[in-house]
C-alpha cells in the first residue's frame, strides 16, 4: 500500500498548478491559431477562385469589344471569326499563370508569342487530349468554365465560342490561368504559418514556463510551509513577494492565517497551563484533607467537607473566568450595538449597589448613545466594583461615573469606578493585570483573573483600561473606548462635557494596567 500511495503522490505533484496553467494556456493557444489559420486559409482560397474567375471574364470582355468593334461608319471591322481571332490574339496580354489558344473549326489557329506556357505545346503528346477536352466542353453560342488538368496543371479554362456574321466558321477562344500553381503558393504559406505558430507555441511555452514559474514560487513556498508546519512549530511564515498581486495577497493571507492558529494554539496551552496550575493547589487540599479526616470524628469530618466544598467553589471560579478568557479571543465575544449610555448607566448602578454594605454614589452620567456591547461592559463594571469592594473598608465611599470626553481620535467614553480603599504601589500597577496575580492575597476572594477580563471586554470594544491609584488613597479604575466604531457615525445624543472635558483618570494614567483585583 505504501508504495502505491507514493506513486499516487508523486503523480499529484507532478500535475502542478504550473503545468496545468501552461497547458492550458497552450492549449487554448494552439487551437486559437489553428482555427485562424484554418479560416483565414479557407477564406484565401476561396477569394483565390473568385479572383481568377474574375480574370478569365475580364479576358472575355476584351474580346467581345474586339468582335463588336466598328469604323467610323458604324460598319463592323472585323467580317470574319479569323479576322476576330487574330486581333484577339495580338491584343492579349496573358498575365502570369495565364495561356491564350484559339481554334477555327475545330483546328487549332493563333496563340500570342509571350506568355508564362503554352496549353498545347508543340511536340507535346498530350495535346491531343487537351484539344479534345476543349472541343468537348465548347458549347456552340456560349462562353463556359470548366476545370482541366494539363501537364501537370491544375487549369481554370475558358471556352468562349466566337461567331461573325456572313461567316459560317466556328471560332473558340481559349484562356487558361494555372490556378494549381496559385494554390500551392497558398499551400506553402499556410505550411509557413504552421510552423511559425509550433515556434510560436514553443517560445510561449518555455516563456510561460519561467514567468508562471516565478509568479507561482510564492504557491512552491505556501506548498513547503505546509509540509513544514507541524503542530509543536507553527511559527515558520511564508516569503511575501513583492507587489499587490493576487498571489502576494494569498501569502499575507496565509501568514496571518498561521498567526491566528499559532495564537490560538498558544492560548489554548496557556489555558491549560492555568488549569493544571490553579487547580492543582485546591486537589492536594481536597485529596490531603480526605486523607487527614477521622471519619470517626462528626466534627472532623464536618470540617473536612467544608474545606471541601471551599476548594470545589473556588475551582468552579477559576474554570470559569478561564473559560471566559479563552471565549474573549472569538471575534464575536464583543457584539456592539448602539446602546443609551444614560440607562447603561443608571442601570449597571443598581447592579453594583447591592454587592456590599458601602456608599455607593453615582457621580457622573452621561445623555449619549454609544457603540457598545451592553451586557459585557456591565460585567466589566460589576468586576471593578467587587475589586473596589474587595480592597476597601466598610462604610467607605465608591463612585461610579460614565463621562463623554474628547479624545485625540474623536470622543471617547470614559467609564470609572473610584474608591477609597488602600490603593496600589507603582510597581504593583504595572502587573495586576497578568494573570493569576494577586498584590494582596491576604484578602482573598479573588482567582486573579478578574482585571484581565476587564482589560479583553475593554479591548474587545476597541479601548483600554487605565488606573490612577496611590496607596491608602484609593485608587480610579477607567475604561476608555471610542463613542463610534464606523468613521463618520454622527448618530446619538450627546450632552455637554463633564466640566472641562476631562475624566477624573485623565492625569497619572498607566493604559492597560490596573490592580489584579479578580
Amino acid at each position: 500500500m505504501a508504495p502505491l500511495r507514493e506513486r499516487i503522490a508523486g503523480s499529484a505533484r507532478g500535475r502542478t498548478v504550473r503545468t496545468r496553467m501552461l497547458t492550458t494556456m497552450l492549449a487554448f493557444m494552439a487551437v486559437g491559431l489553428a482555427v485562424t489559420g484554418v479560416l483565414t486559409y479557407a477564406a484565401q482560397f476561396r477569394a483565390l477562385d473568385q479572383r481568377v474567375d474574375r480574370e478569365l471574364w475580364q479576358e472575355y470582355s476584351e474580346l467581345a469589344l474586339i468582335a463588336e468593334d466598328t469604323d467610323d461608319e458604324g460598319r463592323p471591322v472585323h467580317s470574319s471569326v479569323d479576322s476576330v481571332l487574330v486581333h484577339a490574339t495580338g491584343a492579349a496580354a496573358p498575365s502570369d499563370h495565364e495561356s491564350v489558344l484559339t481554334f477555327i473549326d475545330g483546328q487549332r489557329r493563333y496563340q500570342p508569342s509571350q506568355q508564362d506556357y503554352a496549353l498545347m505545346p508543340d511536340g507535346s503528346a498530350d495535346s491531343a487530349r487537351i484539344q479534345q477536352q476543349i472541343l468537348d466542353a465548347h458549347v456552340p453560342g456560349r462562353t463556359v468554365i470548366v476545370s482541366m488538368e494539363a501537364h501537370g496543371r491544375d487549369l481554370r479554362v475558358l471556352i468562349a465560342s466566337v461567331d461573325v456574321a456572313g461567316d459560317e466558321a466556328q471560332g473558340i477562344f481559349v484562356v487558361a490561368n494555372d490556378i494549381g500553381s496559385q494554390r500551392a503558393e497558398l499551400w506553402r504559406s499556410a505550411v509557413t504559418f504552421a510552423g511559425l505558430s509550433v515556434i510560436t507555441l514553443v517560445v510561449a511555452g518555455w516563456v510561460g514556463y519561467v514567468v508562471t514559474g516565478r509568479l507561482l514560487r510564492p504557491l512552491e513556498d505556501l506548498r513547503a510551509a505546509t509540509e513544514q508546519i507541524t503542530v509543536v512549530d507553527l511559527e515558520h511564515r511564508v516569503p511575501v513577494p513583492e507587489g499587490r498581486d493576487d498571489v502576494a495577497a494569498l501569502a499575507r493571507n496565509f501568514n496571518r492565517m498561521l498567526a491566528r492558529i499559532h495564537a490560538g494554539f498558544a492560548e489554548q496551552r496557556r489555558f491549560m497551563s492555568d488549569v493544571g496550575h490553579e487547580l492543582r493547589t485546591p486537589l492536594t487540599i481536597v485529596r490531603g484533607t480526605l486523607e487527614t479526616t477521622d471519619v470517626e470524628d462528626p466534627d472532623d469530618v464536618r470540617e473536612s467537607r467544608e474545606i471541601a466544598y471551599e476548594e470545589l467553589d473556588r475551582m468552579g471560579r477559576v474554570v470559569g473566568d478561564l473559560s471566559e478568557l479563552a471565549a474573549s479571543k472569538r471575534p464575536d465575544y464583543v457584539r456592539l450595538r448602539p446602546v443609551d449610555l444614560q440607562h447603561f448607566g443608571r442601570s449597571a448602578f443598581a447592579r453594583i449597589a447591592h454587592i456590599a454594605e458601602r456608599e455607593w454614589i453615582l457621580e457622573r452620567e452621561v445623555d449619549v448613545v454609544a457603540d457598545a456591547d451592553e451586557q459585557r461592559l456591565t460585567q466589566a463594571v460589576v468586576q471593578l466594583a467587587a475589586n473596589a469592594v474587595r480592597y476597601s473598608e466598610d462604610g467607605s465611599r465608591i463612585f461610579f461615573g460614565v463621562d463623554l470626553v474628547s479624545g485625540p481620535d474623536g470622543p471617547e467614553i470614559h467609564v470609572s469606578v473610584r474608591d477609597e480603599g488602600v490603593g496600589i504601589a507603582p510597581d504593583d500597577q504595572r502587573r495586576i493585570f497578568e494573570r493569576f496575580t494577586r498584590v494582596d492575597a491576604g484578602r482573598g476572594g479573588g482567582t486573579g483573573l478578574g482585571l484581565p477580563i476587564v482589560l479583553a471586554i475593554a479591548e474587545g470594544h476597541g479601548g483600554e483600561v487605565r488606573v490612577l491609584s496611590r496607596p491608602g488613597r484609593g485608587s480610579t479604575f477607567t475604561i476608555v473606548f471610542p463613542q463610534f466604531t464606523s468613521a463618520g457615525h454622527t448618530g446619538g445624543r450627546r450632552a455637554p462635557e463633564h466640566r472641562d472635558g476631562s475624566s477624573p483618570a485623565a492625569d497619572d494614567r498607566i493604559s492597560s494596567q490596573g490592580r489584579d483585583e479578580g
